[in-house]
């Protein structure tokens, strides 16, 4: 993703340059707290728990970290409301799995692990839906590229809004 991102950006693909952007961070950063070479929990450390990651601290703050991406994503999700359903559905699952699992850690917090655990399978299921949807968009996207004359449905949501081409310099000549 990282690298679609710099091509998105030599491109001047500025909005899938964004996304790009927002998905590899996301995921490496999420990923990064769950490598347990890391240590992050250390910090929160205690003789029954000599990883920290037990911790109420530890949890909650993996939960506020899991709100703040939500809200990332629930913003992107309002812009892509003016270009299709598909991509509209991602960003909103997206950020309502992200706050999931956000309550999973918050109820990991307090102890309450089976109740995590099922919001943890329910923010895992969603978040495979929207890794098929991706791929559905991927195929799309392919499918345009290589000019099969088939229109795949997406959900065009363009119809929608006004029109707001606006020319955005303009030269003078006097």
């Amino acid at each position: 993703m990282i690298l679609a991102l710099i091509f998105e950006w030599i491109l001047g693909n500025f909005f899938s340059m964004m996304v790009m952007g927002l998905f590899s961070v996301f995921w490496l950063s999420f990923g990064l707290l769950e490598v347990p070479n890391l240590a992050l929990g250390i910090p929160f450390a205690t003789p029954d728990d000599p990883t920290g990651t037990a911790s109420r601290e530890y949890n909650a703050a993996i939960g506020l970290y899991l709100i703040v991406w939500g809200f990332a994503f629930f913003t992107f999700f309002v812009f892509t409301t003016k270009i299709n359903t598909v991509l509209a559905t991602i960003f909103s699952l997206t950020a309502i799995a992200t706050w999931l699992l956000a309550s999973a850690y918050f109820k990991s917090s307090w102890g309450e692990y089976e109740t995590a655990g099922k919001l943890q399978k329910a923010g895992g299921a969603i978040i495979f839906a929207v890794s098929m949807l991706g791929w559905y968009m991927c195929f799309v996207i392919m499918a345009g590229e290589m000019r099969i004359r088939f229109n795949f449905p997406v959900g065009d949501l363009s119809h929608f809004w006004p029109n707001t081409d606006v020319e955005l310099s303009r030269e003078h000549s006097d």
